[in-house]
């Protein structure tokens, strides 16, 4: 990477002009941060392939508010107290939604971040830092990507520019210095429905068909209703590359595993034998099993639960996404109230005071779809949220790795009938709003507002959908008729 003198917001050396101040917030790549201390938000300074094998982002942290700022830990991946990395800009990352991946800031190799160190001093009023991550290159058909800050929404959209730039005074070159392996977590996505739920990791798909819809009771016949499911799941094959589909049955916890485990071969079979004929691709072969009760998916302590775990799996490598054309506009920060598209109050009577402000469903040109969101606060007392928005498992059948993020938060394509839950990357980390961070803007006083965010991999036919809000492990609101753009 070619550096030179430290930036001041003029002209780089390919001949360009930095986007700073201003000039970033009008392009778009400026979003709030969520910080406990009060308002502030980041703007985009640069981002550029500065080598073959990396890519440099410049970003500046701007105090909007009348108190310090203190930036420790804002930045730092996960946010834990007492980790001396806590002083590193090293939870900056750059999301692939097409290939699924998240490129986190390089280290060097005796561990030394190649981004920012932040001290413990404090932001005054008023004031700016600019601060910087060198990341492993995404594939060089990548141009543009997410960018993902912790305590902000994601910036959607970014084109990765190309050339050097100027260095910022800390700035390293990791030309100069011996690089640990690259660190590229996968990013996966969670969807659940009655008929059939996906489980993708970035790299497989995992596709549970209810076997309540494909079978009768005690069956392994297939039901007239299990051609449109297999019809599907048969064009996700034909689009994979993989020469291998896993096709696992499952039952719940009722009745004796005797019984069970050879009924749930038997149902494997049959749905292997229908996508052999339903499958156009050639070269791929189908491994059948029968697990009978084992490896449950949710609670058999309830109906729901034990409807979950009546299934069988098809699992394949992830087909690609489809081409995707994003329409409308993506998130545009603005100081101030945010403008949104619609407006509702909670129902869950503990939170009755609260108000939900949309302000974005928008789906970029990798599929992925970013929703962000204003909580406000109009009561006369303070609204503490930091496990409010959390999975639940009474609530959602699902319990959540991280405590005190906004998880929980689903997105319902009303036309499939299938929620879609925000996105997590292998680090467990959900690519959503998490509160669990000291720092992190989870109590409302009187009047207060915060923006929130979580990302989310819609199917691309999708164009209304409800979202829910869950509250403490039940209800809060409902949204519907949400218009993605």
């Amino acid at each position: 990477m070619a550096i030179s003198a430290c930036g001041d917001g003029g002209d780089d050396d390919s001949g360009g002009p930095e986007k700073t101040g201003k000039a970033a917030a009008e392009a778009g790549f400026a979003v709030p941060m969520a910080h406990d201390s009060g308002p502030a938000h980041v703007e985009l300074l640069k981002l550029s392939r500065t080598s073959a094998n990396t890519v440099t982002g410049q970003f500046r942290v701007v105090n909007d508010g009348q108190s310090e700022l203190k930036l420790r830990i804002s930045l730092f991946e996960g946010g834990r107290e007492g980790d001396i990395r806590s002083l590193e800009a090293n939870g900056i990352g750059l999301l692939d939604g097409i290939g699924g991946k998240l490129y986190m800031p390089l280290r060097t190799a005796d561990g030394t971040c190649l981004c920012t160190a932040l001290g413990a001093e404090g932001l005054p009023p008023g004031a700016s830092l600019d601060v910087y991550a060198v990341f492993p290159a995404p594939p060089a058909a990548v141009k543009r990507v997410t960018v993902t800050l912790p305590l902000t929404v994601p910036m959607q959209d970014v084109p990765i520019g190309d050339g050097p730039l100027r260095a910022l005074p800390d700035q390293k070159d990791p030309a100069s210095v011996s690089l640990a392996p690259p660190r590229i977590l996968t990013v996966a996505g969670v969807a659940q429905g009655d008929d059939q739920s996906v489980d993708d990791d970035g790299d497989n798909r995992a596709v549970r068909l209810s076997s309540d819809v494909l079978f009768a009771l005690n069956k392994a016949d297939l039901t007239p209703q299990a051609d449109k499911l297999l019809r599907g799941v048969a064009q996700q094959v034909d689009s994979s590359r993989g020469s291998t589909v896993k096709i696992d049955g499952y039952t719940d916890s009722s009745g004796n595993d005797a019984i069970n485990r050879p009924l749930s071969e038997r149902r494997a079979k049959a749905v292997a034998d229908r996508l052999k004929r339903l499958v156009t691709r050639t070269g791929v072969t189908f491994q059948t099993a029968g697990h009978g009760s084992a490896d449950p998916v949710a609670s058999n302590d309830s109906e729901s639960g034990r409807r979950k775990n009546r299934r069988v799996t098809a699992s394949f490598t992830m087909p690609p996404p489809p081409p995707t054309t994003a329409g409308g506009q993506p998130y545009r920060w603005t100081p101030g109230k945010p403008a949104s598209s619609k407006t509702a109050a909670f129902t869950a009577p503990e939170a009755k005071n609260l108000q939900v402000e949309v302000n974005s469903l928008h789906r970029d040109q990798s599929g992925l779809t970013t929703f962000v969101w204003t909580l406000r606060n109009n009561g006369k007392s303070q609204a503490d949220v930091g496990s409010a928005f959390e999975l639940d498992l009474q609530y959602h059948d699902m319990m959540t790795p991280t405590s005190q993020s906004a998880d929980g938060i689903s997105v319902l394509d009303t036309a499939s009938g299938v929620w879609y839950y925000p996105l997590r990357a292998s680090s467990e980390e959900c690519v959503c709003a998490s509160l669990i961070r000291s720092d992190a803007k989870k109590v409302l006083d009187p009047g207060e507002s915060v923006t929130y965010s979580g990302v989310y991999r819609l199917p691309a036919e999708a164009r209304t959908v409800d979202i829910d809000f869950p509250w403490s492990g039940h209800e809060g609101l409902r949204l519907k008729g949400v218009a993605v753009n």
